[in-house]
């Protein structure tokens, strides 16, 4: 049985807070288990690294001035974007897709205004999440003396589809990706290519009860499910360019 677990009344996460420590602290009388997964929302790891920007300190250049008058964004947004971004994707009817420094694709550059404080702040993605993740395991680790797995998760739009889902930034702890190939189905055929996002499925997973408004859930524990240890970056997940057959 696999059980999805808030962890209930956790504080608002300031700067140099130590994610790892608060989780251990607010968790009280509930019981880390050996191969505990703890998702974690990237706002949460963003706003303990200091990614957040206050807009008001911000000089849009005239590109993203000219963009602004082309979109609903403020150009200071639009000039955090396109700092945050490697190549410009797409632009079209006022929406801006990015291929990020850290090689993810996605709308604005994964800049987020939902859950972060300031009228005018937003926060970026995590610099290196693969490397918040095992911080943070290792330091659960230590306190605990139990092997777990985080997985740092964010919301992204697909190709192709209606309605974002969670999906994994970053990971420590478990391979994030499941390969079927050679196995077989249940009539018998041999699997050549089939794999699975692991890591992504948790997440959303995890998205059920983490939520996206004010229910207050940031750290979620899944419980029970067997995964294979590991410390592959979350950076394997990203679908190479060549290999890209949706941009």
């Amino acid at each position: 049985m696999i059980n999805i677990i808030p962890i209930a009344n956790f504080p608002i996460i300031e700067e140099r807070d130590n994610i790892g420590m608060i989780i251990l602290k607010t968790l009280k009388e509930c019981e880390i288990e050996y191969n505990d997964i703890f998702i974690i929302a990237q706002t949460i790891i963003s706003r303990a690294e200091g990614q957040v920007v206050d807009l008001g300190k911000i000089n849009p250049s005239d590109f993203a001035i000219e963009m602004g008058k082309q979109s609903s964004k403020d150009p200071r947004h639009i000039e955090i974007i396109l700092r945050e971004a490697k190549k410009i994707c797409k632009f079209r009817n006022g929406v801006l897709v990015t291929e990020t420094k850290h090689g993810f694709v996605c709308a604005n550059s994964g800049i987020d205004k939902s859950n972060v404080k300031g009228e005018n702040c937003i926060t970026l993605l995590p610099q290196d999440s693969d490397k918040s993740a095992k911080k943070i395991r290792k330091y659960i680790e230590k306190q605990t003396g139990k092997k777990i797995a985080i997985i740092i998760s964010d919301t992204h739009n697909r190709p192709f589809r209606l309605g974002a889902i969670n999906i994994a930034l970053g990971c420590s702890g478990i391979e994030p990706i499941l390969n079927y190939s050679g196995k077989k189905d249940l009539f018998g055929y041999k699997l050549k290519s089939s794999s699975i996002s692991i890591a992504d499925q948790l997440c959303s997973a995890a998205g059920l009860q983490m939520g996206e408004a004010n229910e207050g859930y940031p750290v979620i524990i899944i419980r029970g499910y067997k995964y294979k240890r590991g410390e592959i970056s979350a950076q394997t997940l990203i679908r190479p360019e060549e290999r890209d057959y949706f941009r």
